[in-house]
């Protein structure tokens, strides 16, 4: 590949065909995060279009010293459940920092996964108690499996509960949990996969909009929440009791219809430097309200890009 000459295109099997681990993902994600915090990153809150009577559109974007790329991640939400269609179809342009030249195309349905369940596993090992071994999930699609994935590498995880608008949707993830040795069951009342669980995650989907309908106080003591759906399925007037919550970026939150209604604690790269303190004591319920990250989808898609170029994978195409 010749720089302003060629493009790397790699399709969905190609961005898994990398091989980038979830290790990998992390620890990519976790040193953007670091170089935020440090101003060695660039982004700007992302732009948010809602087409008349379709689809929720964003544009998220940011710029790396190290690697030096830019990129911007350009994503359609829709409500896919009637047309066999996923519901989330994002693509990112990866673009060389220093001449500003494209460099890839990708799909994004991988890199928005793992890195958002990294984003949250960073948090998590700041914020959850080490020992939490009891799982709950609101909303079972592809942030549900991914979160479990990346969880499962840092807590010893061995129950876990699922609620879905859909019950059949929440006995699938189950059953597919309990294949991987996790006492897992499909629930039908959502108040049963938070209450008394260590570690909740909540992706409801954001079209079609869903009432909030899930209560802060139903949080058991010592428990970390990951409310990836930016707390929109949580009511707003109960996130105020729980004692430490933080955002991935506060910028980006306060574009945004976020539940919490107060100022945050900080955000994650606080808690990655060291800036903001984590876990207190045992009895602390603690959150992360997610505003998506665009230098998260830059930071995995420069890696699976570097990777894939170094593997030949993918389809060069002329600029």
């Amino acid at each position: 590949m010749k720089l302003g000459q060629d493009i790397l295109y790699l399709s969905d099997a190609d961005v898994r065909a990398a091989g980038l681990g979830l290790a990998e993902v992390e620890a990519a994600v976790e040193a953007v995060l670091a170089a935020k915090a440090a101003g060695r990153a660039v982004m700007k809150p992302k732009l948010s279009l809602h087409a008349p009577d379709g689809a929720l559109f964003l544009a998220a974007a940011g710029i790396l010293a190290a690697p030096a790329y830019g990129g911007v991640k350009w994503v359609g939400v829709a409500d896919a459940q009637n047309s066999g269609l996923p519901h989330i179809a994002g693509t990112v342009l990866l673009n060389d920092a220093g001449t500003g030249m494209p460099v890839a195309i990708l799909d994004a349905r991988w890199i928005t996964g793992v890195r958002t369940a990294a984003i949250t596993a960073v948090a998590a090992r700041r914020l959850a108690r080490p020992e939490s071994a009891r799982i709950g999930f609101v909303a079972c699609g592809i942030q549900a499996r991914a979160h479990l994935a990346a969880l499962k590498l840092h807590f010893p995880l061995a129950t876990l509960r699922a609620y879905s608008r859909r019950l059949s949707t929440a006995q699938a993830f189950a059953q597919e949990a309990g294949a991987e040795g996790l006492a897992a069951a499909a629930v039908e009342d959502p108040r049963d996969a938070v209450a008394g669980m260590d570690i909740v995650i909540t992706s409801t989907p954001a079209v079609p909009p869903t009432p909030p309908f899930l209560d802060a106080a139903w949080l058991a003591p010592g428990s970390f929440a990951g409310m990836i759906d930016l707390g929109l399925s949580w009511i707003s007037k109960s996130l105020p009791a729980l004692d430490l919550v933080v955002t991935d970026d506060i910028a980006q939150a306060a574009t945004e219809r976020l539940a919490y209604p107060e100022p945050y604690h900080g955000e994650v790269a606080g808690l990655v430097v060291g800036s903001l303190p984590g876990r207190e004591n045992a009895a602390q319920r603690n959150a992360l309200v997610f505003a998506g990250l665009g230098l998260a989808d830059v930071a995995v898609a420069a890696a699976v890009y570097e990777r894939a170029k170094e593997a030949g994978i993918g389809r060069v195409l002329p600029v």
